[in-house]
């Protein structure tokens, strides 16, 4: 639908333009009026209109004037003059010089001016589908070079960039640069929606060009490229080597410590918390590669410096800048004896503190400890696990996550306590497995599903998917699956169908809910999919449930 402005500066030849065409039929939904053409111009650029019908002699800015201040900011408006027999070869004039599409001659004549106006909406309908047509193919073409920026990012983390790097192809057009690197990464309480994930990318690439202003004047000459894995952003700052950096050095310091801790809190969210770490700056791809690995190491610092959320590499009382000055950090044998008899005896506490204990022992008190030494002492505690899990037949794919294969877990989280404490939750759990089959003379599983049926109803109201239960639980997912159907003789899907509806039927009993609201209740979005799956599983419809127990 399109919107139209008359200006005119007599009132009746306003009225009669607006009742003359069945402007519905032709498309045009809104008319405006002004009475000259001053008037016009500012109802125009506030209103935007698609079609303008003008007068050319008005008091204060005539027709034309109108036009050509319109023109540039309106690009896509038709213009149509409103003229009589003694301006007609001004009104031809203006049409050559390109400032107006037709003109309307006094009096109109319905059939002749009806077949320009539909040749007016039908230029305004070519011209609308060719901005839409140039704007589908500009946001093609920015998201084309945003991809290929961020491959490259990520090509240059895995150092994979072979020989020298072609700027040129992915939009960078300097003789030469600097390159700044940054990592960033957020924690979240709970799982969340795809938007949300999206809103804290966003939040992480403001971080980090607000992070980049602290360190370089001219900021807005400065080109970010960035590469999203999970919940980590890595980002390469490209500076022309004519950009003058206010510091030299590494990175932040001074009175820029403070701004930045500033940026940390207005990032922040009741959902999520920032950390960085920023690496040195190079004016080598292959470096700055180098740079953005060293600071991706950096952000462990966290678990050392916990105050921190700005981190830096290769400062001092920070990471070593070669891996080999890290301090090998490896439990003994006396510390290994006591973890295996921890998990023999079992109980939370025990093994929460002899693994604070040993953290603060090898790592926190040890001068220079930080990401090698922080591998090598959890991988130190999973071969003690898995080892014990070995020795006495229990499964390993039963007690042994991805995320503790690769020791990716450390990335979930903010501090060493929380980290230390998921770990001792897989030991409890693995010591639980193996109580259970040394009182049933072979591996069980009974306990584990009471602990996941638990966890489900304490999560009722989100997608508690196989995935979070297998993190949750520390169980390979493909192998939970087939414990299901081995054990339980039903897939993951029905079991917690089945205890949705166990607690819809506990709720049904309750009179003062609705059974819509036992719908939301039990974790359904949809009232439909809810009544179905009532019905699949106990024959009745909520309704007839309520019926059959006297409610």
């Amino acid at each position: 639908m399109y919107k139209l402005m008359i200006v005119e500066d007599e009132p009746l030849i306003r009225a009669g333009l607006k009742h003359y065409f069945a402007w519905q039929e032709l498309g045009v939904e809104t008319i405006l009026e002004a009475e000259n053409g001053k008037q016009g111009f500012h109802i125009a650029l506030g209103e935007r209109p698609d079609i303008v019908i003008t007068d050319i002699r008005m008091p204060e800015m005539d027709g034309l004037q109108m036009i050509e201040e319109l023109r540039s900011e309106l690009p896509d408006t038709v213009f149509i003059i409103l003229t009589g027999y003694n301006d007609f070869a001004y009104a031809q004039k203006a049409i050559r010089l390109g400032s107006v599409h037709a003109f309307l001659l006094k009096p109109l004549e319905y059939d002749e001016s009806l077949s320009i106006l539909t040749e007016c909406l039908d230029t305004l309908k070519q011209r609308k589908a060719a901005r839409v047509q140039l704007n589908l193919l500009e946001t093609q073409a920015r998201e084309t070079i945003k991809l290929k920026r961020s491959q490259l990012v990520k090509l240059l983390l895995e150092e994979s960039v072979p020989g020298e790097v072609p700027l040129s192809s992915y939009g960078l057009d300097g003789a030469s640069y600097t390159y700044l690197p940054f990592v960033v990464t957020w924690f979240t309480q709970q799982p969340l929606s795809y938007l949300a994930r999206g809103r804290l990318r966003n939040q992480a690439e403001k971080l980090a060009s607000e992070l980049i202003r602290c360190c370089y004047d001219d900021a807005d000459r400065i080109q970010v490229l960035t590469y999203f894995d999970h919940a980590k952003m890595y980002a390469l700052a490209f500076l022309e080597e004519s950009t003058s950096p206010s510091l030299t050095g590494a990175g932040i310091s001074g009175p820029d410590v403070s701004r930045a801790s500033g940026l940390f809190r207005q990032a922040g969210t009741d959902q999520a918390t920032f950390y960085a770490a920023l690496g040195r700056h190079s004016s080598d791809p292959a470096a700055a590669g180098s740079s953005l690995r060293q600071a991706e190491k950096a952000l462990y610092l966290r678990f050392f410096q916990p105050e921190r959320q700005l981190l830096e590499a290769g400062r001092l009382a920070s990471l070593p800048a070669d891996s080999d000055s890290d301090p090998l950090v490896r439990l003994s044998g006396p510390d290994k004896a006591e973890l295996e008899r921890g998990l023999e005896t079992g109980g939370a506490e025990p093994i929460r503190e002899l693994l604070a204990r040993l953290a603060r022992e090898k790592l926190l008190d040890t001068p220079g400890a930080a990401y090698g030494s922080l591998l090598g002492f959890l991988q130190d505690i999973v071969s003690v696990t898995l080892r014990f899990a070995h020795k006495h037949d229990i499964p390993v794919e039963g007690v042994y996550s991805d995320k503790l294969l690769k020791l990716s877990c450390v990335d979930d989280f903010r501090t060493l306590e929380g980290l230390l404490d998921w770990m001792s939750g897989w030991m409890l759990h693995l010591s639980s497995v193996y109580q259970e089959s040394s009182q049933t003379n072979g591996p069980g599983n009974g306990i584990i599903f009471k602990q996941i049926e638990t966890y489900i109803r304490q999560h009722l109201d989100q997608d508690v998917t196989l995935q979070m239960v297998a993190d949750q639980f520390f169980y390979n997912p493909s192998y939970l699956s087939r414990l299901f159907k081995l054990k339980l003789n039903k897939n993951y899907m029905t079991f917690v169908s089945e205890i949705r509806i166990s607690h819809a039927m506990d709720c049904l009993q309750k009179p003062e809910y609705l059974v819509t609201e036992v719908c939301h209740l039990c974790g359904y979005k949809s009232y439909k999919h809810f009544v179905k799956t009532f019905k699949k599983i106990t024959r009745l419809t909520p309704t007839d449930y309520r019926k059959q127990i006297g409610l």
